[in-house]
């Protein structure tokens, strides 16, 4: 059985692609999605301009960062961007680097950093359901702020500039598996071409016979409608809606011949 990727709170069966309704509820979730991971990582595009990704193994000693702490961070952001942007994955390393070393304020602490960028609750309901993790919008939820604050600052500029194009990469990635279960989708749909065709057919004779019955009712009461029914309608509406009025308030004698 393939495993979707989790774009929202939306758990979606097994034989989603033969629901017509769900079927396009979630391509409206790729939609939305191709076009907000295709303006991040144009935001992170502008972010690293004149700025190259650095090897680890080129990394130099800082005053308060060795080379070895550079690597070791570096591998746990890869690893938090992986995994989906997943709370127990965002390390007090991550969090030092980025509150000390890229111009981040601190949020009082690791996790009221992390609530402020990402939202956990999605991740916690993705692992939930089984379906695919992968850093989508709906966990990185504040990544327009996030973006414009991060900053390569001096002798951390390699290793910032690594996270970067680590993030764009993983989106990109991403970003690619969505246009395939686009394409996918497509094709499931032209294999089914002549049952799609037959159920589009159902539907639309369906929809076409309430639309008949309802001009028919409309019809018929255009036809039976004069003033003092109109009249007696709108008397019971507003005695209806306003239960603790008098209902005298309300009465229909007289009115018709003062309209008049």
């Amino acid at each position: 059985m393939k495993k979707y990727i989790a774009l929202s709170m939306r758990e979606y069966p097994e034989d989603f692609l033969y629901n017509r309704d769900l079927k396009r509820e979630r391509l409206s979730e790729l939609s939305a999605n191709i076009t907000m991971l295709s303006r991040q990582i144009t935001a992170v595009e502008r972010a690293i301009r004149w700025k190259h990704p650095c090897s680890p193994e080129m990394f130099q000693d800082s005053k308060f960062m060795t080379a070895e702490r550079k690597k070791k961070t570096l591998r746990q952001w890869d690893t938090f961007i992986k995994g989906g942007f997943s709370s127990h994955l965002f390390t007090q390393a991550i969090y030092y680097h980025l509150h000390q070393h890229c111009r981040f304020i601190a949020h009082y602490n690791r996790m009221g950093f992390y609530s402020t960028y990402w939202n956990d609750d999605f991740v916690a309901f993705v692992k939930r359901t089984g379906m695919v993790v992968r850093p989508v919008p709906e966990a990185f939820v504040n990544w327009e702020e996030f973006l414009f604050t991060f900053d390569c600052l001096g002798e951390w500029v390699d290793m910032s500039a690594t996270m970067l194009y680590s993030l764009k990469t993983h989106l990109s990635s991403t970003l690619r598996e969505l246009k395939d279960e686009v394409v996918d989708t497509f094709h499931h749909d032209v294999e089914r071409l002549y049952p799609l065709h037959l159920e589009e057919r159902k539907r639309l004779a369906a929809e076409a016979d309430e639309y008949r019955k309802k001009v028919v009712e409309l019809t018929t009461k255009l036809d039976d409608m004069d003033i003092d029914s109109f009249l007696e309608e709108q008397s019971a509406y507003y005695k209806e809606l306003f239960p603790s009025l008098d209902p005298a308030d309300f009465a229909e004698a007289g009115m018709v011949s003062n309209l008049c």
